[in-house]
């Protein structure tokens, strides 16, 4: 799967006047119903993203692209589950997956049209979720307004972090290693605090009481965050973060 995906990215940097038909086919097949589960889309596209990032591919265009092939893809799934109906399920290349479908189908029920906007942000749920909300009888107008609004987002959000990190290849090796462990490290720390609030939120809304593990899993991430923006006011990494951002900037703008 690796070097399938190496010999794809190779392509495609050597072949930049078909990059915008690629990344249309990968997002294309990444959102399509079951054949999204074996496609190494994200991969791709964060590949596809470094190449961005390294002043290779236009930010823009191989987001509208990536936008195009998820509507596509995502539409298809729709119009079958649509369609069909129940008799999905008894497809044999359907039938392996029941438990996701079961899992995707739960959470749309749930989610309604959030879970079109969701879904498309969680692995195998986005394989399947507009296949679900067809057989689920969703109608046609609504889905499109939800697939339309989540591609929107999904598309630049997935390029995003090769952006990043062909950006940060610009750099000398000493500080590219640094610069991309320092976004990480604030990248998981802004995550983990972000989740936490959310459930210190719906704890509090219910009347429940958040574990005291995840407190202090807040606690520690808050101090790692606190450290890591130290370490940038007080050296030269802080100067050189203030340069990677303006490399992505110019890349994106």
């Amino acid at each position: 799967m690796e070097q399938m995906v190496d010999n794809i990215l190779q392509w495609i940097s050597a072949n930049p006047h078909w990059a915008g038909l690629a990344v249309f086919s990968i997002a294309f097949l990444e959102s399509l119903a079951i054949v999204g589960l074996a496609m190494p889309g994200w991969l791709l596209l964060v590949g596809v993203g470094s190449l961005i990032g390294g002043g290779s591919l236009n930010f823009w265009l191989m987001t509208l692209c990536s936008f195009l092939g998820a509507v596509l893809g995502q539409g298809i799934s729709y119009w079958v589950g649509y369609h069909f109906q129940d008799k999905v399920h008894h497809w044999p290349w359907v039938k392996s997956h029941q438990n996701l479908l079961d899992k995707a189908e739960t959470f749309f029920k749930r989610h309604g049209f959030a879970g079109i906007l969701i879904g498309q942000f969680i692995g195998p749920i986005r394989a399947v979720i507009s296949l679900i909300a067809g057989i689920l009888n969703m109608p046609p107008k609504r889905f499109f307004v939800a697939i339309l609004c989540a591609a929107m987002i999904w598309a630049p959000v997935y390029l995003m972090p090769g952006v990043i990190v062909g950006a940060a290849l610009t750099f000398e090796k000493q500080h590219m290693w640094v610069l991309i462990a320092t976004l990480i490290c604030l990248a998981t720390c802004g995550w983990l605090l972000a989740r936490f609030f959310s459930d210190y939120y719906q704890a509090t809304k219910n009347d429940l009481t958040m574990p005291l593990r995840r407190k202090l899993t807040a606690v520690m991430a808050f101090i790692l965050l606190v450290s890591t923006i130290i370490f940038l006011q007080l050296s030269e990494y802080g100067q050189l973060m203030v340069e990677l951002a303006q490399r992505i900037w110019q890349v994106i703008s």
